[in-house]
C-alpha cells in the first residue's frame, strides 16, 4: 500500500498527501522500473549464403533470440547449418542455431560468446 501511495503522491505532485512518519523501504528512482526493449538492427549469415541476409534483433537473452528476417529468401537447408548473428548496434557477431521458424521470425540459440566479427558485414 505504501508503494501506491507514494506513486500517487509522486504523480499528483501533492505533498500534503505523504505522512509525515519515515516512509517504510526506500525511495523509488527511474532504475526501479524497466526500460522497453530496443530493437537492434543485425545481420545473418552462414558459410552457404553468397551475402548476409539483413534482419532486425526483437528480442535478444543471453543464451536466445528472436529476430525476424526483412526479406523471406532463405532456404531452409542455410537454416539447418550453423549460422552466425551480428548485431550492428554492438558490432560483435555470435555463433547460433535456428530452433525454430515462424514465416520469416526465427528463434535462435547461442552457441558462443559475441565476439569481434569475422567478417565485414554492410
Amino acid at each position: 500500500m505504501a508503494l501506491w501511495k507514494t506513486l500517487v503522491s509522486s504523480l499528483s505532485g501533492d505533498d500534503a498527501s505523504r505522512s509525515k512518519k519515515k516512509p517504510e523501504g526506500r525511495a523509488l528512482s527511474p532504475e526501479d522500473f524497466k526500460r522497453p526493449q530496443r530493437l537492434k538492427e543485425g545481420y545473418l549469415w552462414s558459410e552457404g549464403m553468397i551475402m548476409p541476409r539483413p534482419c532486425t534483433i526483437r528480442d535478444m537473452s543471453p543464451l536466445t533470440a528472436q529476430i525476424v528476417l526483412w526479406h523471406d529468401d532463405i532456404k531452409p537447408h542455410l537454416l539447418a547449418r550453423p549460422i552466425r548473428l551480428f548485431s550492428s548496434a554492438d558490432n560483435k557477431e555470435a555463433d547460433c542455431v535456428v530452433t525454430g521458424r515462424e514465416a520469416n521470425v526465427l528463434t535462435l540459440r547461442f552457441m558462443s560468446a559475441f565476439r569481434a566479427p569475422s567478417r565485414k558485414y554492410p
